[in-house]
């Protein structure tokens, strides 16, 4: 039951009922993003950009400090930004993960691969959401993060992997 309040808490913002980060709030964010990854931070949407900004604070409040592990955590949905994952796609992941996972893992192409071939724009949508840690990964980087960063928020959805502590308060929040 918690699971699924969760899940109800989390369309309820996406579908705009969250507040935009106040000034300190962008101010908190800097503490750990270069300018040009705040720019970047920036991009993604008023919900993503609180998870992401809650997910450090918890981080911090059980006692994370490195600043690598804690800039990824500001930048580990920015995959999904800038209209690449609809709201719909959200969902969509979350129940194929939990009842096809073999059909999600055939439909999401990677959009590395997406080359000059057409693709539906419900696949393309849903291949974004699939591959926005991969994504999320390369543009921190290219704005500035460490290579420890990159690998953090590519490895963000590994419960055992390098980003491990990330996964475990991003689970729940």
């Amino acid at each position: 039951m918690q699971s699924v309040l969760y899940r109800l808490g989390q369309a309820r913002q996406q579908l705009g009922f969250v507040k935009p980060l106040s000034a300190a709030e962008y101010e908190e964010a800097a503490l750990y993003l270069p300018p040009s990854a705040l720019v970047l931070f920036r991009t993604m949407a008023p919900a993503d950009q609180r998870h992401c900004l809650r997910v450090c604070q918890r981080l911090r409040e059980r006692g994370c400090q490195d600043r690598e592990m804690l800039a990824a955590a500001l930048l580990h949905d920015v995959g999904k930004a800038q209209g690449r994952v609809p709201f719909w796609t959200r969902p969509a992941i979350v129940l194929g993960k939990k009842f096809t996972p073999a059909l999600l893992t055939a439909l999401a192409i990677s959009p590395y691969e997406f080359g000059e071939r057409i693709i539906p724009r419900w696949q393309r949508a849903l291949s974004y959401a699939w591959w926005h840690a991969e994504i999320g990964a390369n543009l921190a980087s290219a704005a500035g993060l460490s290579q420890q960063a990159a690998l953090y928020i590519r490895t963000h959805h590994e419960a055992h992997g390098p980003a491990a502590a990330l996964h475990a308060v991003d689970e729940v929040s």
